[in-house]
């Protein structure tokens, strides 16, 4: 999903670039406020920021995307080409997200398994809890089970 928007926008990124000058596409893209503030905080992205940022995910240079885009054929083939490598780069990055997710969880369910000795355990159920303020809540729950349990 992300490919296909990236190519979207510098599809039409490049078809703007080609426009006759004086289009109203592509004085918006070139044109800068000469008047007014944005507000504090974060700026919110315009469609150029964002444009830049999938130059820069695609490593198309920045600063000559533009002799690239003059001509249709050329932008179009390298756009092919970067934005495969693109999402390429990106089932690698998912991939390893998803090792060092699941490696994780199974570090968590050995830890789980085997008692550390600096953890807490409830006397009553020898639950393990990971805090001092967890054993103590689990007990307080824990004991009046224990209770309240007819013998």
């Amino acid at each position: 999903m992300y490919t296909l928007l990236r190519q979207r926008r510098l599809r039409w990124l490049g078809h703007v670039r080609r426009m006759d000058d004086g289009r109203l596409p592509k004085d918006l893209l070139y044109g800068v406020l000469k008047s007014g503030h944005r507000d504090h905080g974060r700026p919110v992205l315009r469609y150029k920021d964002v444009c830049k940022r999938d130059l820069k995910a695609l490593n198309i240079d920045e600063t000559s995307w533009e002799n690239l885009a003059d001509d249709r054929d050329e932008w179009r083939a390298t756009l092919h080409t970067q934005l495969k490598v693109g999402e390429e780069d990106l089932k690698e990055k998912a991939a390893e997200k998803r090792e060092i997710r699941k490696a994780k969880e199974q570090n968590k369910t050995q830890t789980e398994s085997t008692p550390l000795p600096n953890s807490l355990q409830c006397e009553h159920c020898e639950r393990i809890c990971g805090s001092r303020i967890g054993i103590f809540s689990h007990q307080r729950r824990c004991s009046s089970r224990v209770e309240n349990t007819p013998t």
